[in-house]
This record gives structure tokens, C-alpha cells and sequence, in this order.
């Protein structure tokens, strides 16, 4: 699962690794708070996986996926 930040485009803030509606229910509040004439700005990270083992979390379906291309591919010139 993926997790989010946000980091305030005023100011050093940025909110901890959460869920995305969380992390962007946190920067508006901030905004409210610190910035109350101003839209909600700033960025966005996503860290995918959460399991803290590193690596590539959608490699295995990218590989796979292109696995399928190249079988499909190979059928398709056997014609």
C-alpha cells in the first residue's frame, strides 16, 4: 500500500507518511492554520510499499506484463 506526504508550499511543513486522504486532510489544515488567505499548495510524495523491505513494488507485474507482450508478440509472428 502506498503511502503519502505533503509538503507545504509556504512554509518548511510536511505532513508524516499516511494515507492520502489523511496526509491531504493535514495539509489543509495547516493551510487554515498557518496560510488562511491562501489556497492549499505545495507537493506531493508517494512512497509505495510500506513494508520497509525495499526494492521495486510494482516491478513483479511490470515483468510480468512484459512477459505477456513478448509471448503475444511471438505468436503473433509465427503466422
Amino acid at each position: 500500500m502506498a503511502t503519502f506526504r505533503n509538503a507545504c508550499g509556504e512554509c518548511r511543513y510536511i505532513t508524516p507518511w499516511l494515507a492520502e486522504s489523511e496526509a491531504e486532510r493535514r495539509i489543509v489544515d495547516h493551510y487554515a492554520r498557518h496560510h488562511p488567505d491562501l489556497m492549499p499548495g505545495g507537493g506531493q510524495q508517494i512512497r509505495a510499499g510500506g513494508g520497509g523491505g525495499g526494492g521495486c513494488g510494482g516491478c513483479g507485474a511490470i515483468a510480468f506484463g512484459v512477459l505477456v507482450l513478448l509471448i503475444i508478440l511471438a505468436l503473433a509472428g509465427q503466422k
